[in-house]
């Protein structure tokens, strides 16, 4: 999977597939889920992007490295789906998924989070999030949260590491 630059805007790059699988059908396209990664750690970010190029039921759109930008992509490019990280510059994810949901009402958001706090999955989902990930989610779990039909919010298990879950 190759990915290239098609702009640059004030910061915001928006990717788009060099490549797709060679079998894949025109109906087969555009059932595609569209994501839109926002998180200011570019290696983190980059990383996301190229594990979801992968999977050819994905195109990612576009990535954001603060709050503001995520939004103002979020309204012109309406993704399917918008990964938002919690804690970016000038605008939290908290108020950025609440923003997309305001400009983009159809755009599902997953907050994708490094903190493993109830406290901020609690306000992620009170925000319009749909679901709550910890950065340390496998590559597949997440694939699966981006695909899986909307239903009910939903928040991975919060649990420190060294604790056991009974």
């Amino acid at each position: 999977m190759i990915l290239r630059v098609e702009a640059q805007v004030y910061g915001e790059r928006v990717f788009s597939s060099a490549m797709r699988h060679l079998h894949t059908s025109q109906a087969d396209r555009n059932e595609t889920v569209r994501v839109l990664v926002v998180d200011d750690h570019a290696l983190f970010a980059e990383a996301l992007m190229l594990t979801l190029g992968i999977d050819e039921r994905i195109e990612v759109v576009g990535s954001a490295s603060s709050g503001v930008e995520g939004v103002s992509l979020a309204q012109s490019l309406r993704p399917d789906v918008v990964l938002m990280d919690v804690h970016m510059p000038s605008m939290d994810g908290i108020e950025a998924t609440r923003r997309v949901r305001r400009v983009s009402p159809s755009t599902r958001v997953v907050m994708v989070t490094a903190a493993r706090s109830p406290q901020i999955a609690f306000h992620a989902l009170a925000a319009g999030a749909e679901r709550c990930l910890t950065k340390d989610t496998p590559a597949l779990k997440l694939i699966d949260a981006i695909l899986d039909v909307p239903g009910e919010a939903t928040v991975t298990r919060l649990v420190p590491r060294e604790a056991s879950i009974a």
